[in-house]
């Protein structure tokens, strides 16, 4: 019998902490380590919440904002009315089946290199997506939007093989744009 250690998600934490979302539709928002080994942080969170409303949620009801690496799946299936802020990077598969959420990942400030010149999403990001949002400050690793139905995508810059098979949605690729900090 196989232990896939579900006891220990980090998506069990999520939920407790969105409950007042979940339950009355009120605004949540906080912060939320996160590390390689947090594999599809948002996907447990989107189910339970798809399970009692399934129309979702409206637009950032519930608001994470997160530190650290995104493990595999980062934002699996992630519903409507959820987002993930993610200042780090993310692994393979981010937002795999996006479902209305929106992720936005980006390097920290402390970073030393140049975003834009650097994958920070990895491979196969938004695998069958069918709605929702992927924000990138830098670039997303190969197979970019590969069977993406309905998903808007913004990066700095895709691998090989972006937009495969795709059949709906938008993907704007816009390398070395400007980000103007404002005083």
């Amino acid at each position: 019998e196989q232990d896939h250690r579900l006891d220990k998600a980090l998506d069990l934490k999520l939920i407790d902490k969105c409950l007042p979302a979940i339950e009355h539709g009120e605004k949540v928002q906080f912060m939320q380590d996160v590390r390689n080994g947090n594999r599809s942080v948002g996907a447990m969170l989107s189910g339970e919440l798809i399970r009692r409303r399934p129309e979702g949620l409206p637009d950032h009801t519930i608001f994470m904002q997160m530190e650290g690496t995104g493990g595999q799946s980062f934002g699996a299936f992630l519903a409507a009315g959820i987002t993930q802020y993610l200042m780090g990077d993310a692994n393979d598969y981010t937002g795999k089946g996006l479902s209305g959420g929106r992720i936005v990942v980006y390097p920290p400030r402390q970073a030393t290199f140049v975003p834009q010149e650097n994958i920070i999403v990895g491979n196969v990001s938004l695998y069958g997506a069918t709605g929702g949002e992927l924000f990138v400050r830098g670039v997303v690793g190969e197979r970019c939007c590969v069977r993406n139905s309905g998903a808007v995508v913004v990066t700095e810059g895709v691998g090989d093989h972006g937009c495969e098979y795709m059949t709906g949605g938008r993907v704007v690729v816009q390398p070395n744009f400007t980000v103007l900090a404002m005083e």
